[in-house]
């Protein structure tokens, strides 16, 4: 009968569930195994997550605070280069003009 049939079948993949998910739980759970997404109990899992929470509220205003007292320290810059006479050799004007495209968008040569 087409009822006694889908009752085996049902029963089949029953078992066939049961089966892997014991297995699956045989594979994971085996001792001294290394498991990569940590595999502690979870007391180990809460601690290690506190450990890390507290890196964290103390690393983030440290990082924040060194961030500030850098960045309020003025800082030296440099001299303005010689005007070599080898570095500026042109043979053609450019198109715009006489200067740098640069210096002509910025507004510092008004040379044209």
């Amino acid at each position: 009968s087409a009822e006694a049939r889908t009752l085996a079948t049902m029963a089949s993949l029953a078992r066939t569930l049961t089966r892997s998910v014991s297995d699956l739980s045989r594979v994971t759970l085996r001792p001294g195994a290394r498991h990569m997404s940590g595999g502690g109990s979870y007391q180990e899992e809460l601690a290690n997550t506190a450990m890390w929470r507290n890196v964290t509220f103390v690393g983030l205003p440290c990082i924040a605070g060194l961030t500030v007292y850098i960045f309020s320290k003025g800082h030296h810059h440099g001299e303005e280069q010689p005007a070599y006479s080898y570095l500026q050799i042109r043979n053609k004007e450019f198109p715009w003009g006489k200067c740098n495209l640069f210096d002509v968008l910025s507004g510092k040569c008004k040379d044209e």
